[in-house]
């Protein structure tokens, strides 16, 4: 008994010279692909976007959108295809959602090309992924030759493809709302390799950020700056393009860097100093003092290359007001005390040689940075 209209999954036809003898040209058999592809990153979407609170599909999501080609016409080539449920276990629930999404992604991508050859522009509310998708259905076909894609039963729901249209999707790069350069900060807390996306972490909340396949560069820096356990790892600047740059949470797309800035250990001693810029008059007792904003403001201009050492270093307040750096260099104990008196005072004690070297000067950035990374108080 064989399957009726309403069993398939969507109708497509080709029509053309090359089509009215039996079965398809090997060569543009690649359409039945380029439509799946097209259906399946308008899924996605539709999904993510009913799930603003979820970061990435479920499991499974992809691989159950199996779409099966079971026959080609004859006359002019109609695949027909099937949308077939996968052996491998999903759920009832999951299925019955899942398969409303990709049909409403079948009807939308429908409606996007009858836009498109109605108004010759761009359809709008689609990601660029599901764009660029989209701009491929329909590139195999020669200048007289037409696809007529859509609902199984309903021709009204069906959008026709012809040169005229193929031309515009050729342009919708032009066509797109134009997007803009930008560059965030923050922290990569989430990597999935399957869509070359990932989330970061930013100081005013989340953003999503999405890698074009061919950036695999961008990707290995991307995990290597993963931070797996979504606290620990550099901060990095990202450059890319939105199409609002005023959301809260930017959304980027085609990012064209990914940059650290900020080692773990020059984050981890800024945010100590943050600890020390809180304190206030009294803190160790009534007669301490807190250090001002000019004695923070001189430890942190040095923290990059304090981070750079190599060698585990503190910073620490004392009582009169002054940030003290201590660190090692084999036996040599080393401090320096930036004092609220504008002074600097340096000092390596030898454990080994009961030697001591101190030095008490006007604050020097360059003197301080020279015993930093020498021990040289010169």
């Amino acid at each position: 008994m064989e399957s009726g209209e309403e069993d398939y999954f969507a109708f497509l036809s080709l029509t053309g010279d090359r089509f009215d003898a039996p079965g398809m040209p090997v060569e543009t058999a690649r359409e039945v692909g380029n439509f799946r592809e097209a259906i399946l990153k308008i899924a996605r979407d539709l999904w993510m976007d009913s799930n603003p609170d979820r970061q990435r599909l479920p499991n499974g999501f992809y691989e159950a959108f199996d779409l099966r080609l079971i026959d080609v016409e004859s006359g002019s080539a109609r695949p027909r295809m099937t949308l077939h449920r996968p052996a491998r276990k999903v759920s009832d629930h999951d299925w019955d959602e899942w398969s409303t999404y990709y049909i409403q992604a079948r009807d939308k991508l429908t409606d996007s090309l009858q836009s498109v050859a109605q108004t010759r522009q761009a359809p709008i509310n689609l990601s660029p992924g599901a764009m660029r998708a989209i701009r491929r259905v329909g590139s195999s076909l020669q200048d007289s030759e037409t696809m007529i894609l859509g609902d199984p039963k309903q021709e009204s729901r069906r959008a026709v493809i012809d040169h005229a249209v193929r031309e515009i999707l050729e342009e919708i790069e032009e066509l797109a709302p134009t997007s803009e350069s930008v560059q965030i900060e923050g922290m990569i807390v989430e990597y999935d390799g399957s869509t070359m996306s990932f989330r970061v972490k930013t100081k005013v909340g989340t953003s999503s950020c999405r890698l074009d396949h061919a950036r695999h560069d961008l990707a290995v820096l991307a995990k290597e700056y993963l931070a797996a356990d979504g606290i620990t790892a550099p901060d990095v600047l990202i450059g890319g393009e939105t199409a609002d740059p005023t959301q809260k949470n930017i959304q980027l797309f085609n990012v064209t860097s990914i940059a650290a800035i900020r080692s773990i250990e020059e984050k981890a001693l800024l945010a100590n100093l943050d600890q020390i810029k809180g304190l206030q008059d009294g803190w160790l007792g009534p007669a301490s003092e807190a250090p001002s904003a000019d004695v923070v403001e001189k430890v942190r201009r040095v923290i990059p290359r304090i981070a750079s050492l190599g060698t585990e270093v503190s910073i620490v307040p004392n009582s009169d007001g002054a940030i003290v750096i201590e660190w090692r260099r084999g036996d040599v104990e080393m401090s320096a005390a930036i004092e609220g008196t504008d002074e600097l005072f340096l000092c390596a004690d030898n454990a080994a040689t009961d030697a001591l070297l101190e030095k008490q000067t006007e604050f020097d950035e360059a003197l301080l940075l020279r015993f930093l990374e020498s021990g040289s108080m010169k």
